[in-house]
């Protein structure tokens, strides 16, 4: 998977929690008294990003249903549409519109409803984190937590990012909104995941990791951020639900990515949009699919129309004209 906004999660040699804590802080160069000092916590920012979900912010219905009206389908039924009344044709012309509002309000509706789960993932985020610095407890926005903070959580508390536990009194995590269980998670830190990884052992049975989002039931203790904004588990999940793939090389970066970075940079952002616009890079991969297919039957009906117009040495008829929308029509319904 790759990172959003060219940020990219920290390198492990693997999974934190199968991990020793003390392997982990050497890893994130903290320490669990005195946390990072503040140039530590510049560059992590930098290279990290902000401890927040993408697309934050109220749903917008005028963006979503842009993107309906700019589906790849919808763009060949609107060609159809035009060529239909453009030959007189309104009882054609009128099934093809009745179909093309019917398709938008279907897709506009379901994804204003998974954009508003997306707003309510959002609200579940903690305002704040209470975390060691430069040996001091401060209380700071959750957005400028970054990997390597030691954090400190206790009852009632939302935990800010993904933390690798370090130090725990009888300290229970509510997780049901990341897998499902009613029953809180007893944490437990000297519980020994070394041999076993991330495929074999879900969310639930990390009991060395309190995770971001989840609301601590009971007790209190102490970890070290592992993983924050979309990288978290609950990024994951935005993500998925997002249905985007977070692509790498969009850097801009001269000094990071070489001399090049830019103008690679440039070209894959146009590409992006284009791609975008069009349905072919945004979506789940059926959507990005039927995009494609949508473009293949288009392309076939377009060569369809011009046999149609040949075969009658381009004399086109009203007559010849519906034939060829017709054919068009059946392509496309195929």
């Amino acid at each position: 998977m790759g990172s959003p906004k060219g940020y990219k999660p920290p390198d492990y040699s693997k999974h934190p929690f199968t991990s020793p804590s003390k392997d982990v802080l050497d890893q994130l160069k903290t320490n669990d008294q005195t946390g990072l000092d503040r140039a530590q916590v510049q560059e992590c920012q930098r290279t990290y990003g902000p401890n927040k979900l993408e697309g934050e912010g109220a749903v917008q219905w005028y963006r979503v249903l842009g993107k309906q009206i700019s589906n790849a389908m919808i763009l060949v039924l609107v060609l159809a549409m035009a060529l239909s009344y453009g030959v007189t044709d309104y009882i054609e012309g009128g099934v093809i519109t009745a179909v093309i509002v019917l398709n938008v309000v279907i897709g506009f509706y379901q994804e204003f409803q998974a954009e508003k789960k997306m707003d309510s993932l959002r609200a579940l985020s903690s305002p704040s984190a209470a975390v060691i610095r430069e040996g001091h407890v401060e209380t700071i926005p959750s957005g400028e937590v970054v990997p390597g903070d030691i954090v400190m959580i206790k009852t009632g508390d939302t935990v800010p990012a993904d933390l690798r536990l370090i130090d725990s009194m009888n300290l229970e995590c509510d997780e049901k909104i990341l897998t499902g269980e009613a029953m809180p998670v007893a944490k437990d830190v000297k519980v020994d995941c070394s041999n076993t990884n991330e495929l074999e052992t879900g969310v639930g049975d990390r009991f060395n990791m309190a995770y971001s989002s989840s609301t601590v039931t009971q007790g209190r203790g102490k970890g070290v951020v592992v993983f924050t904004g979309m990288h978290t588990e609950i990024g994951r999940i935005a993500a998925s639900m997002q249905g985007k793939d977070r692509k790498a090389n969009r850097s801009l970066s001269r000094n990071k990515y070489g001399p090049m970075q830019p103008a690679k940079g440039i070209l894959l952002r146009i590409w992006d949009g284009i791609g975008e616009f069009l349905g072919l890079t945004v979506g789940t991969p059926l959507q990005r699919k039927l995009s494609k297919l949508a473009y293949v039957l288009f392309g076939c009906a377009i060569l369809l129309a011009i046999i149609v117009f040949g075969v009658n040495r381009f004399n086109v008829t009203n007559e010849v004209a519906i034939y060829a929308i017709s054919t068009d029509q059946k392509t496309n319904s195929e």
